[in-house]
């Protein structure tokens, strides 16, 4: 499979910042590499990150004055400082749906350079996605759903928030 993951924005700074969470995306496969080679699987890894999303998640949940607005959520959502480095862009935000692309991963760029296969990509992808996954859970008005990813050939990683039936802002 052909996978596009090309930035178009670029700084010192923001560089350096792709440039940690490359770090990052390497110490998550390698971790997985050693964990194989003792017979262990990937929960142990899952359920690390999730707890990292967890975390974020709370305090996020903690800091909007209305939790279970999707705006307001976006606002906080767009104002992390992780925008720039994922190239995220909005692409609908109503009252019951928020919907935003990623346009590049640096995580799927080291997975790549590693050489990586797709079927591993894809898996890698998955399980670091169970931060963005902690976070969703932390909104209880909110149904989280991971959409297209770029380590499956895509052009965007879709991320979508969708207020739960019978929740009012």
């Amino acid at each position: 499979m052909e996978i596009k993951n090309d930035f178009k924005i670029s700084n010192p700074a923001l560089d350096g910042q792709r440039n940690i969470c490359q770090r990052r995306a390497a110490t998550i496969s390698y971790m997985l590499d050693e964990a194989r080679k003792r017979g262990l699987d990937e929960e142990f890894a899952r359920a690390a990150i999730y707890q990292y999303g967890r975390d974020i998640g709370e305090k996020m949940f903690q800091s909007l004055q209305n939790p279970t607005d999707l705006k307001e959520f976006e606002t906080f959502f767009a104002a992390m400082p992780h925008r720039d480095i994922y190239e995220m862009t909005t692409e609908e935000c109503t009252d019951e749906r928020l919907l935003v692309h990623f346009h590049y991963c640096p995580y799927v760029a080291e997975w790549l350079e590693q050489n990586r296969d797709d079927e591993e990509l894809s898996n890698l992808c998955d399980l670091a996605m169970e931060g963005d996954r902690a976070i969703g859970d932390c909104f209880p008005a909110f149904q989280f759903r991971l959409g297209k990813t770029i380590a499956q050939g895509n052009s965007v990683c879709e991320i979508e928030f969708t207020r739960k039936r019978g929740v009012e802002k």
